[in-house]
């Protein structure tokens, strides 16, 4: 399985609209995907996992989806936390 069908599979139970991004480069990837809430650069061997346009966590390979899922579900929570609070 790729990793945007892994990536799918994993978080389709979130109801929260977050927006995901997989990008092939490491080096333009948080820039080319900066809309994104959350995204996962590739690289050889290894990942950038970046939330709103800024690096967090750089990961091996065999991180890069349970890092990008864990990312994913850290964005949801806290704009379903935002949601309740302010009511939006």
């Amino acid at each position: 399985m790729g990793i945007v069908s892994a990536v799918r599979e994993a978080i389709c139970d979130i109801a929260a609209p977050v927006t995901v991004a997989v990008m092939g480069c490491e080096v333009n990837g948080p820039g080319e995907a900066q809309d994104a809430d959350v995204g996962l650069a590739c690289g050889r061997g290894v990942g950038l996992i970046f939330v709103n346009g800024c690096v967090v966590r750089r990961v091996s390979e065999e991180e890069m989806v349970p890092a990008l899922v864990e990312a994913v579900r850290t964005v949801a929570s806290a704009k379903e936390a935002l949601n309740a609070n302010w009511g939006g």
